[in-house]
């Protein structure tokens, strides 16, 4: 695979992702789907919660103190709350468990077993936490306005982060962006290229294409009437005369809606290419950065493809086995 090219790639991961949208849209649903009714649940229920309060306040008397006010707020946040961070740490692990449902396609042409996938993270649960936390703090940085460009160029150096996770043991948090690092490095433009072709089709093109599909139905008018209704509790008189209405706020806050469903559930688009580019550039690797830096290139040269897919990236031989059973027998 050293040779292909950024189009075949892309090309490839959408066929993939294509011939098995069935699963993977199944596969994202609560993650994606999750987070919004979460935040419908708690936006919306204070909402309700704020626009009755005087009656309410005259019906149970308790509700005239300050102090229950607030506590009954935040109480009756708490179960979108929980239903967001669950739909949210579900969605932070297809980020790893996706590679390793590629690799399980590559191998046995099947789409199969999300439980078993999502056990890639499970079996390193502190070492994906560290990851996230350090990748937190890196976003974090690449917000301020001086550290755009700098973090733009390592931001694509770190792309495949999740991919060593997933398939290379042995390394510490660290270990996964100095690992991506040295497979980005010598490709850098190449990695470059496909990171916009999937920028562009994923987080502009297909979004866009949804909404005009939404405009021509007539429905992006009606659909954003809720919005509409909440922006209208917000203190933005001062907007008005630079022509933010609520009907704008409505309109744009269900316009972003629709770009993070479309790109929520294109993530397994995303981590598709990304594992067949890992698989395009990664050389192998041993099993802990110590055994790295004392092997000798000349004998790195004598591990064969095959060697090294059995050893740094065996599929565990029950996920094969379930490979061979109907989707309802697990």
């Amino acid at each position: 695979m050293k040779n292909k090219r950024v189009l075949a790639i892309f090309f490839e991961g959408l066929k993939i992702y294509c011939l098995n949208i069935h699963k993977f849209l199944l596969y994202m649903a609560f993650p994606v789907l999750g987070q919004v009714f979460g935040l419908i649940m708690i936006f919306g229920l204070n909402y309700w919660y704020t626009r009755n309060i005087q009656d309410l306040s005259v019906k149970y008397p308790a509700l005239n103190d300050m102090s229950t006010l607030i506590g009954f707020a935040v109480l009756i946040a708490i179960p979108g709350l929980l239903v967001f961070m669950k739909a949210f740490w579900d969605y932070l692990v297809a980020y790893c468990a996706l590679n390793s449902m590629t690799e399980g396609y590559l191998n046995t042409g099947r789409v199969y077993d999300f439980k078993a996938h999502n056990s890639v993270v499970f079996n390193k649960t502190f070492s994906f936490l560290a990851l996230w936390f350090i990748f937190g703090i890196f976003t974090l940085l690449a917000i301020i306005p001086v550290f755009w460009i700098i973090c733009g160029i390592f931001f694509i150096y770190f792309i495949l982060i999740f991919q060593v996770f997933t398939f290379e043991n042995g390394l510490s948090p660290i270990g996964y962006f100095r690992r991506s690092f040295e497979i980005i490095k010598g490709n850098f433009a190449r990695t470059f290229i496909l990171m916009a072709i999937l920028l562009v089709f994923t987080y502009f093109l297909l979004p866009s294409g949804l909404s005009v599909v939404f405009d021509y139905l007539n429905l992006t008018e009606k659909l954003s009437k809720g919005f509409e209704a909440f922006a209208f509790t917000l203190p933005i008189e001062s907007l008005e005369p630079y022509g933010i209405t609520p009907m704008m706020i409505g309109k744009s806050m269900f316009a972003q809606l629709i770009a993070f469903i479309v790109i929520g559930f294109t993530l397994p688009l995303r981590s598709i290419c990304w594992t067949l580019w890992y698989n395009n550039l990664a050389e192998p690797v041993e099993n802990s950065e110590n055994s790295q830096k004392k092997k000798s290139v000349s004998k790195k040269k004598k591990l064969t493809g095959k060697a090294f897919k059995i050893e740094k990236r065996e599929i565990d031989p029950e996920i094969i086995r379930r490979a061979q059973m109907e989707d309802d027998h697990y």
